[in-house]
């Protein structure tokens, strides 16, 4: 670790929230370029490459969300764990989307009306984060810590 006073600096006054946001925000996008660039250079993706980006679009997301979320101090605890489960339910959208059979016939299974991988994607992935989030961030709003020390 560089013990440098513009590094000291930086990391005393980066609230720890903002850090964990940033450091997944850098960790999904690195996972993202990662699997980019190996089908790149390959001329194809490898078997590895879509898990890549999976778990690089689960932790891009959610560390976004952290850096919105987070407060002078950290994360609300709900948050947290509201923030947490996310990260799960994206990586399992993708996930279930990623080990389902290739190949789903124009005529398959529909649920909610949609082919099944499409749903398991678009369901876990927008609609049920579009409407906890603003339930999560609703109900901790004025329990969470403003940067100025004040209650919100």
């Amino acid at each position: 670790m560089n013990d440098s006073p513009l590094f000291a600096t930086v990391r005393a006054e980066t609230p720890m929230g903002t850090r964990v946001g940033l450091t997944l925000l850098f960790v999904g996008a690195s996972a993202i370029g990662v699997a980019y660039a190996a089908a790149i250079v390959q001329g194809q993706a490898p078997a590895w490459a879509p898990w890549c980006l999976a778990i690089g679009s689960a932790a891009t997301t959610v560390g976004l969300f952290v850096i919105g979320a987070a407060t002078r101090r950290a994360l609300s605890r709900p948050v947290a764990i509201f923030l947490t489960g996310l990260f799960a339910l994206l990586l399992a959208s993708f996930g279930a989307a990623l080990e389902m059979a290739p190949g789903e016939a124009s005529g398959g299974p529909l649920l909610f009306g949609l082919p099944v991988r499409l749903a398991i994607v678009f369901y876990g992935v927008g609609v049920v984060p579009l409407v906890v989030l603003p339930v999560v961030f609703g109900l901790t709003f004025g329990r969470t810590p403003r940067a100025d020390g004040g209650s919100s």
